[in-house]
């Protein structure tokens, strides 16, 4: 144990540990508005494929205070480190000595607060004392509450369909990056989309034609896809690049709004082989 750490366990040991505390994570960010403060959020993803654990109905979250914030609320480059090892340790005592679940942090306002769900509230606000002492020099406060539907995940820190989507953007680009592919070269995408009805589509189709769009196909039928089967496949030019990416995926969005419809993501075929198919 290192020096200035304060024993506190429950004495389970790692092979002791709930599954949930096993299972693989799937940790990614995005930054949107709370409370009309920017924010960001770090979400394991993985979570929501057995979430809500009913078991685990107790919502705890804990926060520490920067110490210099930027005008925005986030962090600076030069305390990042210290507050990357904070984090990191509360997470291990929390998972070890309390059996939590972490399952998000949010970055907003000048603090970071990170959440947990945990089966028992017997050990987690005598742990927040015990951040505090290993690190005095920050300032620490906590929330403990009932929550076992796992609304706050799923309402507040679970991304939407649009940041879902610029997260799995900078996932697929980061991908074609790291296999050599030239990200500013422009290419043929095909994206996709699924309406409610047949009208809709028809009004969708018409208006991405008249701005210069392919239809590559505005007369498919997915069933797999509930109450949003009536699929259309269009193709735009662009390059590759995040700042592209980012601008194509809000206006298609912003654009499928005024017809009730789904975004549903992007393809590529790199060279006409569909092996590399990127999607």
């Amino acid at each position: 144990m290192a020096e200035g750490f304060i024993e506190f366990t429950t004495g389970l040991e790692e092979e002791e540990l709930p599954e949930i505390n096993k299972m693989a994570e799937d940790w990614d960010t995005y930054v949107t508005l709370l409370d009309d403060e920017k924010a960001l959020i770090m979400v394991d993803l993985e979570v929501a494929k057995i979430a809500p654990v009913l078991a685990y109905k107790h919502l705890l979250g804990i926060q520490f205070a920067f110490k210099n914030p930027t005008e925005d609320g986030f962090y600076t480059a030069e305390e990042q480190d210290r507050l990357f090892e904070i984090e990191d340790r509360i997470s291990q005592v929390y998972r070890d000595e309390a059996h939590a679940k972490h399952v998000a942090s949010i970055t907003t306002g000048g603090a970071r607060m990170m959440y947990f769900y945990a089966d028992d509230d017997t050990y987690l606000a005598g742990l927040v004392g015990k951040m505090a002492s290993e690190f005095s020099d920050y300032e620490f406060n906590y929330l403990l509450e009932k929550d076992a539907p796992w609304n706050f995940y799923f309402n507040v820190v679970y991304p939407s369909l649009l940041d879902m989507q610029i997260m799995k953007n900078r996932r697929m680009i980061r991908l074609m990056a790291e296999q050599g592919e030239d990200l500013n070269e422009v290419r043929e995408v095909t994206h996709w989309f699924f309406f409610n009805n047949g009208a809709s589509r028809k009004q969708a189709s018409v208006r991405l034609r008249d701005g210069g769009c392919e239809i590559l196909d505005d007369n498919f039928f997915d069933e797999r896809v509930p109450e949003f089967n009536f699929g259309m496949r269009v193709l735009i030019k662009h390059n590759m690049t995040q700042e592209k990416m980012l601008e194509v995926t809000y206006a298609l969005y912003d654009f499928i709004e005024r017809y009730e419809g789904i975004y549903d993501g992007w393809n590529i075929i790199p060279d006409g082989d569909p092996e590399k198919s990127f999607v």
